[in-house]
């Protein structure tokens, strides 16, 4: 599920974790950055428990309405539309994610009814649940185009959602942009009559685990080393006036040069430069595009750039 730029923000999360923790202890800290990999997951299974939870919220309404004392023609003739819809009702009766729900105690929107009830109010008003609602259309690219499109529009960036997630974890802050792409692509990739009983694993594969594991320990056994390809080779900054941030972006990109011979270098530089955009200053992206890509000629000059043939390069 985790893509390798998704990896890399949480490793380079993670390293700057440990530079500020003045801890030597990497295991210890390794095993803190896979905490942070399990968190996102859990985060991500809340956001899809919220769904559930206005379709929960709806059929409650509905409920309210039959068995008022004086029901109104509406209240006795309810559209069942949203509750039933395919893709709501997948992740209802989905094992995996009940028992994960479980198992973690992820009661959440139970406790915290008022957020759910605040959302729903606000995608009762709105004219996409309006024309879906009246669209007199029965059928499942509807029910999934619709759930996206919800979640797109008023959960993904609904902000008292992502207050109320943040102060039970703080470094959720840097997550919820992760867990809402995991969200959309689960959703995306359902298909009518699916047996939908599993959810994707973090980690697409091992391989991945991998990656993020030796990428976070070559980084910081390599420290010295890495400093030293960098001074010098910013000619307008003082090493020392270079951010820590854009330091171990810097670090991150020679350590792919160096350590991944299957990692193109041209893949490493352009996932930096994107890293550079998304937690540094405006004009970082362009310091680190220069910085690695002259330090990648001299290395490769000197014949310390050894890449296989999947890194595009020939030993």
């Amino acid at each position: 599920m985790l893509n390798r730029r998704n990896i890399r923000s949480k490793v380079m999360q993670g390293i700057f974790a440990y530079q500020g923790s003045g801890s030597d202890n990497i295991p210890k800290n390794e095993k803190l950055l896979f905490q942070s990999f399990e968190n996102i997951y859990k985060l991500y299974i809340l956001l899809l428990l919220f769904l559930i939870a206005l379709r929960e919220r709806a059929n409650e309404e509905i409920e309210v309405g039959l068995n008022k004392n004086f029901p109104t023609h509406d209240d006795l003739n309810p559209n069942y539309k949203f509750v039933n819809n395919r893709i709501l009702q997948m992740l209802f009766d989905n094992s995996f994610i009940k028992e994960f729900k479980e198992k973690n105690r992820l009661n959440k929107w139970e406790v915290n009814k008022e957020l759910v009830d605040l959302v729903w109010k606000k995608i009762k008003k709105s004219k996409l649940y309006k024309e879906y609602m009246n669209s007199g259309i029965n059928s499942f690219t509807e029910d999934k185009d619709f759930i996206l499109n919800l979640y797109k529009n008023f959960i993904a960036p609904e902000e008292k959602l992502h207050e109320s997630l943040e102060a039970d974890e703080s470094h959720w802050a840097d997550d919820i942009a992760i867990a809402n792409t995991l969200v959309m692509k689960t959703i995306s990739a359902l298909k009518e009559n699916d047996y939908f009983q599993s959810l994707p694993e973090l980690f697409k594969d091992e391989q991945d685990r991998e990656f993020a594991k030796d990428l976070f320990r070559i980084v910081i056994q390599n420290d010295e080393k890495l400093n030293s390809l960098i001074k010098g080779k910013t000619p307008n900054w003082d090493f020392e006036r270079i951010s820590l941030i854009d330091k171990l972006i810097l670090k991150m990109g020679l350590t792919e040069f160096l350590y991944f011979p299957s990692i193109p270098p041209s893949v490493s530089m352009n996932e930096y430069v994107e890293l550079a955009k998304e937690f540094s200053t405006p004009k970082s992206n362009i310091f680190i595009n220069g910085v690695l890509n002259k330090i990648y000629k001299e290395l490769d000059k000197k014949g310390e750039i050894k890449k296989n043939i999947r890194g595009r390069i020939k030993k």
